[in-house]
This record gives structure tokens, C-alpha cells and sequence, in this order.
């Protein structure tokens, strides 16, 4: 019976000294597997920036090749006429409208000061003289 004792007991050991391995194990493929995810997330955010370089290149370059060519050159020069054009018909209808511009009401705002300030001085004027009344 002490055979079978120290058999069973010889198998427990076993049993404890793989288990623990396993542990020890598991842990050292949990580091690999960091070490490669981290290997592998540099790798593709090199490739990344490495393509986004290569497409702007490629964007810059077809940019360039579509600003030279005669037709794009043309279709801007007519996309210009065509905004000055629109500029000058709505200049000649804000003329033909009695209608004020931005530059008008800001003079009639200045003389509006001009004119508020005089009367502010004139009545400072007629307290200190003791009139006392409104203009």
C-alpha cells in the first residue's frame, strides 16, 4: 500500500510541478504575443504613413498635371468672366436702386456723431450759463 501511496503521491507532484509550468508558460506567451501586437501595430502605422505620403505625392502631382492643362486653364478664365460679369449686373442694379451703401450709412453715421456731439456740448454750455432748459 506504500507503494501505491508513493506512486499516487509521485503523480500529484507531477501533476503540481506541470501545472505550474503551464502557468509559467502561459505567461510567457502572453508576453511574446504583447511584444509581437506591439511589433506589428509599429509595422502597419509605418506602412500607413509610408502610403498617406505616397497619395499625397500622387495628388500633388495629378493636381499640378490638371492645373496645366489647356482645357481646366480655360474653364477657369470663363468661371472668372462669368464672376465678374455677375459683379458688375449686380453693381449696376444696386446703382439703379435707390438703395444705400455700406459706405453711405457709415458717412451719415459719422455726421450723425458730429451732430450729437455739438449738441451735447451746446447744452453742457447753456447749464453752465444756468439756463438749464432742453435745445
Amino acid at each position: 500500500m506504500a507503494e501505491q501511496t508513493n506512486l499516487v503521491q509521485e503523480g500529484v507532484d507531477r501533476f503540481n510541478a506541470a501545472f505550474e509550468s503551464l502557468g509559467d508558460e502561459v505567461g510567457r506567451v502572453q508576453k511574446r504575443m504583447q511584444a509581437r501586437r506591439k511589433s506589428i501595430e509599429k509595422q502597419l502605422n509605418e506602412r500607413r504613413k509610408r502610403i498617406e505620403k505616397q497619395t499625397r505625392k500622387r495628388v500633388n502631382r495629378i493636381e499640378s498635371e490638371i492645373r496645366k492643362n489647356s482645357l481646366v486653364k480655360r474653364v477657369q478664365e470663363l468661371r472668372d468672366d462669368a464672376v465678374r460679369q455677375l459683379e458688375s449686373g449686380v453693381d449696376s442694379i444696386v446703382d439703379a436702386l435707390p438703395i444705400a451703401t455700406k459706405g453711405d450709412l457709415k458717412r451719415v453715421e459719422r455726421k450723425l456723431s458730429q451732430i450729437s456731439r455739438r449738441l451735447k456740448d451746446l447744452e453742457q454750455v447753456r447749464k453752465s450759463n444756468g439756463e438749464g432748459g432742453h435745445i
